[in-house]
């Protein structure tokens, strides 16, 4: 199986402590999963005040960010299909990690390679879903993971208490500019189980056919 990763998902599982948990959803190792080879860069991981402030928020976050993005593989060059890349263009939501990454999963795709699709941003999701690019719609079909999908999960394999435990702490630490806005308000004081995974199945509903089962 091969994972591949954008950098918001890298940042939001950073942020919460919860990469273990998530290998342990994707059922992976840190060996199969890839990011892209501009990943250091665009996370500014060689300045630590600047990925902090910019990016996850707190120190803590920031080495487990790093850990994390130097144990992934990175990705080469995505083979080539104009076609395709010309329907992407199109989708104005879908900025250039994603497009490099879409790139990526068409050819494992056209080559019947396993793979699974991990990303942070649902915006992107929402604007493939709702484009004209059938075939951009194909190879994401319930071949995506994305926060809220990867936290329900694992509240079924930890239980809910661990995850939000974790949760819990992660808006104390995380300046509350840099942190999931969702996760706010899914888990905390005075929230309950039932009520975090109501809030994140509504947040997924939206693109819940690119969701893996």
């Amino acid at each position: 199986m091969i994972l591949l990763t954008d950098n918001d998902i890298l940042v939001k599982l950073s942020q919460c402590d919860l990469i273990e948990e998530a290998l342990a959803v994707f059922q992976s190792g840190l060996g199969d999963c890839y990011v892209l080879d501009s990943a250091k860069h665009s996370l500014y991981l060689n300045d630590v005040e600047k990925c902090v402030s910019k990016r996850v928020g707190c120190y803590k976050s920031y080495d487990r960010l790093c850990n994390l993005v130097q144990s992934c593989r990175v990705l080469g060059a995505a083979e080539e299909d104009l076609d395709f890349l010309d329907e992407l263009l199109q989708i104005d939501s879908v900025d250039d990690g994603e497009l490099l990454l879409l790139m990526h999963a068409f050819a494992l795709y056209q080559n019947q390679q396993p793979y699974l699709f991990s990303t942070g941003d649902k915006r992107a999701l929402v604007g493939i879903l709702m484009s004209q690019s059938e075939r951009a719609k194909q190879i994401l079909t319930q071949r995506v993971e994305c926060v809220e999908s990867i936290i329900l999960k694992a509240i079924k394999i930890y239980g809910f208490s661990h995850i939000n435990t974790k949760l819990v702490r992660a808006q104390v630490h995380v300046a509350a500019e840099k942190y999931d806005k969702v996760l706010r308000m899914a888990f905390g004081m005075g929230r309950d189980e039932c009520h975090s995974l109501a809030c994140l199945s509504h947040y997924l509903a939206p693109i819940v056919q690119f969701i893996k089962p």
